[in-house]
């Protein structure tokens, strides 16, 4: 097995540090890839709901996650979930691929009881968008003030945002985007295609170096991080907020 890609270790502990402390209830996870934040929520007791744009991802979910039962269910489409049915909305490294992101962003939100909790993460800062995000399907980065107006204009009070990842983000993001300048794993595929494999499959030149380093050797960055999680220098933001 692989081992985690950087910036994946330093956003998990950063979401535990968000999420600490909070209730355990019904989520809704969209964009849910293979399950893999799905399982971290289910562990800590909770339990709910998650959809994928891709067939194969769903059904990747489903055999994942299948040991926990009835205390959680795939969805092949968002419209199957009753309005104001959950107590959190999830969504890690979703916005990013979608071109109408506030129109999907309010749909999803739907989908959310009124003082029920939103978190999502993203990549941050237009000026670092690279040959990485392109491969994968990414039509943006986001802004802290641009990710503010977004889940305000949805109907969310009460946001929080960090900026996490620095300072070791800044350098893996350089080192991969120089890694796979000649990588042509998802050439010849749409956006959406992209956007789907990316969450099933790294590029081959990255699973490579990930067997080399990876993982648990970056596990002390997560405690470096929180001393910057105010300012914007990291490489992705995880937001949190209350809807009206």
């Amino acid at each position: 097995m692989a081992k985690k890609q950087p910036k994946l270790v330093l956003r998990e502990s950063c979401i535990a540090d968000v999420t600490k402390g909070w209730a355990a209830g019904s989520f809704f996870e969209a964009g849910a890839g293979t399950g893999h934040m799905s399982r971290i929520f289910l562990d800590r007791g909770f339990h709910g709901a998650s959809h994928d744009l891709g067939e194969s991802s769903r059904q990747a979910i489903r055999d994942n996650l299948a040991p926990y039962g009835e205390r959680m269910t795939v969805v092949d489409s968002v419209d199957e979930l009753a309005d104001a049915s959950f107590d959190y909305l999830l969504a890690f490294e979703v916005l990013e691929h979608i071109e109408n992101d506030a129109e999907v962003l309010a749909s999803w939100a739907g989908k959310l009881r009124h003082g029920g909790r939103i978190l999502i993460s993203v990549p941050a800062h237009a000026r670092k968008y690279g040959r990485s995000d392109a491969m994968v399907g990414h039509v943006r980065r986001y802004e802290r003030a641009e990710m503010q107006r977004l889940l305000a204009g949805a109907g969310f009070d009460d946001i929080q945002i960090i900026n996490y990842g620095y300072p070791v983000t800044e350098l893996t993001r350089r080192v991969s985007n120089r890694m796979i300048k000649g990588a042509g794993d998802f050439d010849g595929l749409s956006a959406e295609e992209r956007s789907v494999r990316s969450a099933q499959v790294k590029p081959k030149i990255i699973e490579r170096m990930l067997k080399i380093v990876g993982g648990n050797v970056f596990v002390p960055f997560c405690w470096i991080q929180r001393l910057f999680y105010r300012y914007d220098l990291g490489d992705g933001l995880v937001a949190s907020a209350v809807r009206r």
